[in-house]
């Protein structure tokens, strides 16, 4: 039986290709909107580029993530910067690790939703967000644009970086609303494969489920400096609070 595509994804080759220059303006964002929270859950945080930075502001973090590889990447990076230290555990997105109303505030980033085939499995996501979050905590959230990714669709696309060359081939499923990329990394005469398949939601669709599990959207952005939220922007980001 094949893993899903999010057990062989994210591993050494994703983590020498992957690449973030925004960084610094995301954890500024998420920052000025979780100001008063002081224990936060980075749900899906990779390598821990979000949860360091947020941990070395003075917030207690956990970070959680299903990939050995990138936690103990994140692990040693976080020793190395010596900087505010979070703590991190291996787990499932669909039931996080946390008590009931445990945390402040909830970061879900770099389109950490809609892994998963059955929409159900989804919901159980943003389900878990509802349930761990305090009343009044909030999830700051961030997934690609569905509106801008149609409109500039590209099947192709490539590029290189530490040594690697990465092709990529994209199609998208619009009645199940999925975008599907066949990622080959080359490394000399080596060649890998790998998939990512991610549901893509419009803003009304990800604000009712929200709603549905008691998080109200307070604020929707097209960029990480809060752009107002068009079609000509690449990013969704949601922030939703608990009542």
């Amino acid at each position: 039986m094949n893993r899903p595509w999010f057990e062989t994804f994210f591993g050494e080759d994703y983590s020498r290709y992957d690449h973030h220059p925004d960084t610094d303006a995301e954890v500024e964002l998420i920052l000025r909107h979780l100001a008063h929270a002081q224990t936060v859950a980075d749900v899906g945080c990779g390598y821990g580029r979000h949860s360091a930075a947020l941990a070395n502001s003075g917030k207690t973090m956990l970070g959680i993530d299903l990939s050995p590889e990138l936690l103990e990447q994140a692990s040693q990076q976080t020793a190395e910067d010596d900087s505010g230290t979070p703590y991190y555990a291996r787990g499932d997105m669909r039931c996080l690790p946390l008590a009931d109303e445990s945390i402040d505030g909830v970061v879900s980033m770099y389109s950490s939703l809609g892994y998963f085939d059955d929409e159900d499995e989804n919901y159980a996501v943003v389900a878990e967000f509802g349930r761990v979050l305090k009343a009044g905590g909030r999830a700051v959230i961030e997934t690609v644009n569905r509106d801008y990714v149609l409109r500039l669709f590209q099947s192709k696309a490539w590029y290189t970086r530490s040594g690697l060359t990465v092709l990529e081939s994209r199609t998208f499923d619009p009645v199940a609303s999925r975008s599907e990329v066949d990622v080959t990394v080359i490394q000399g005469a080596s060649r890998r494969t790998y998939r990512h398949s991610i549901r893509l939601y419009t803003a009304t669709e990800l604000s009712m489920l929200l709603a549905s599990v008691g998080l109200v959207v307070t604020r929707v952005f097209g960029s990480f400096d809060e752009d107002p939220y068009d079609w000509d922007q690449p990013h969704m980001i949601l922030v939703a609070e608990k009542v």
